[in-house]
């Protein structure tokens, strides 16, 4: 993990897409789209199965190497309304209940809003509002001018890194001076290719690193 500081706050970077902020035991990721493959599949898109599973394995190992209480996670809990039997309901349940002691608040995002709410066996904290703690406010769209620091994801931000002829698009954490913006923890997921601008910090978050790219590394 990267120690970083944020608003005076010392947060950590981990490999596979999350923050942990050690002070309040509390792991972040944003926008993990569960279901989204099983949405594809009812299209007529082949696309494998266990794709929900896999990112609650990865889950799993982020909370242990952590030692996390608390997972908050910053909207598009879910990429479409579900439909009754789905394998992912059952997947997430069975996590759900092998992590029971474990506090999970979710702060709603758009996709959300059109997927309705969660089951209520699964002990989801349901926030249609940005939650308020310490200096940040828990948002899933990234913002600025609100006077304290915003966490969020939406964006799905991702950098193309160049060297030798070869070139690599890694998820990246973009921390800008009134906001971080996460990347998608969801492996089935689109990127949004960025532009940093002054002041920016931008961390490439591979799946066994995180690497700070630098002011040098960055494009404009």
């Amino acid at each position: 993990m990267l120690s970083i500081d944020i608003d005076g706050e010392v947060m950590q970077l981990c490999p596979d897409r999350a923050m942990y902020w050690p002070a309040r035991w509390t792991l972040l990721i944003a926008d993990p789209h569960f279901g989204k493959a099983g949405v594809f599949r009812r299209r007529g898109i082949p696309l494998p199965a266990g794709v929900t599973e896999a990112d609650l394995r990865r889950l799993t190992v982020l909370l242990g190497a952590t030692g996390a209480e608390r997972l908050v996670i910053l909207g598009d809990f879910f990429h479409a309304r579900p439909e009754p039997g789905e394998p992912w309901l059952q997947s997430f349940a069975a996590w759900r209940t092998g992590h029971a002691s474990l506090a999970v608040q979710v702060v709603a995002g758009n996709h959300d809003r059109h997927a309705g709410g969660p089951c209520e066996d699964w002990g989801l904290d349901w926030f249609p509002e940005p939650l308020r703690e310490g200096p940040f406010l828990f948002d899933h769209e990234p913002w600025e001018g609100s006077g304290v620091h915003v966490i969020g994801g939406h964006l799905h931000p991702v950098m193309r890194l160049r060297g030798g002829g070869d070139s690599l698009r890694l998820p990246v954490c973009w921390v800008r001076p009134g906001c971080t913006v996460l990347p998608a923890f969801g492996r089935f997921t689109g990127g949004h290719a960025i532009t940093p601008g002054p002041g920016d910090r931008v961390y490439a978050m591979g799946e066994r690193d995180v690497v700070d790219l630098g002011w040098s590394e960055r494009g404009s």
